[in-house]
């Protein structure tokens, strides 16, 4: 403030800053003593014609000099010489101002992350539905069938049957870059299905839970007794994978802090839902049209299984 009532003084001041200054002098009593002694100061100086009328003795701009280059080095090497003109009440406000932003910035840097995550997400499920649309065309229009039974019978067999297709060769597309497998140490590998014909039944079970990744699967479904596969139509309704459903009951994904999961659609678009139901009618995407995990009822109730799950459960399996 002192270099501010400098200025006013000798109307080195912008006329704004000269108004604000007026402002404070009114209603500043401190601020109006402290201009007053300033200007007694200056008044020691004399007026311009007074100052002219005098010569500087000589020597005085260089002793000058050499005095001011003298204290600064002796204040530079100081410990603990004051670096700054802040005080208290400075530190308070700027505490506070650096307090204020870091409450703004902090969640909308969460809320960035977050939607990255979705975003690369979407972008997997993309690739795997251009696998899966590849692996239509060789197939007759046929998308890969979970068996009934056997060693290959649970929703996480699209993995293995693309990659041993040669249609997906990178494991991290079948990863959500928000579940919880992507945080593991041990990465991810898709089981070929040599290995899934030759695991003993016990480790059977362990490579069914991890083999579809942290994304799930669609079933067949039942018509007049018989199990079929779904063919492609581009159906624009129609769910082909989505996150993975957290427990065998169809509960809805965690990958996504559980605020809702990206759907791959059978025309190859992906939406993020936050409700398990699909926006058209009342079709929920983890079970059947009569509530459970397993085939659709029909060819076109699409139910997507995590990657242990069953279309038929049979007497003598574990649970998946």
């Amino acid at each position: 403030m002192r270099e501010h009532l400098l200025g006013y003084l000798l109307g080195a001041l912008e006329p704004a800053e000269r108004e604000w200054i007026d402002a404070r002098l009114a209603d500043d009593a401190g601020l109006r003593y402290d201009l007053a002694r300033l200007r007694e100061k200056l008044e020691v100086l004399g007026d311009d014609d007074e100052r002219a009328a005098f010569e500087p003795p000589a020597g005085l701009a260089g002793r000058t000099c050499n005095y001011v280059a003298a204290r600064a080095a002796a204040t530079s090497g100081r410990i603990g010489a004051p670096v700054s003109g802040w005080r208290v009440p400075d530190l308070l406000v700027g505490g506070g101002i650096f307090i204020a932003a870091c409450m703004l910035l902090f969640p909308a840097i969460a809320n960035s992350r977050f939607q990255a995550r979705i975003v690369g997400c979407q972008d997997n499920l993309r690739s795997i539905g251009v696998a899966l649309t590849q692996y239509a065309d060789y197939h007759g229009g046929y998308f890969p069938l979970v068996p009934e039974r056997g060693p290959l019978a649970a929703a996480g067999v699209y993995a293995p049957v693309l990659s041993h297709s040669r249609l997906l060769d990178d494991p991290a597309v079948f990863v959500c870059p928000a579940s919880r497998l992507a945080e593991a140490h041990d990465g991810f590998c898709v089981p070929s299905l040599e290995e899934l014909w030759q695991a003993a039944p016990q480790r059977l079970v362990v490579v069914h839970r991890k083999m579809g990744g942290s994304y799930g699967y669609t079933f067949g479904y039942l018509l007049g007794g018989q199990y079929l596969g779904h063919r492609n139509r581009g159906r624009s309704g129609f769910a082909l994978m989505a996150d993975s459903p957290d427990d065998p009951t169809g509960g809805a994904s965690q990958n996504h802090d559980a605020c809702g999961q990206n759907v791959l659609f059978e025309d190859a678009h992906v939406q993020f839902l936050k409700r398990s139901w699909l926006p058209q009618g009342d079709d929920h995407i983890y079970v059947n049209r009569v509530g459970c995990v397993g085939a659709g009822l029909g060819p076109d109730d699409s139910v997507i299984g995590r990657s242990s799950a069953r279309p038929l459960v049979l007497p003598g399996w574990p649970a998946p």
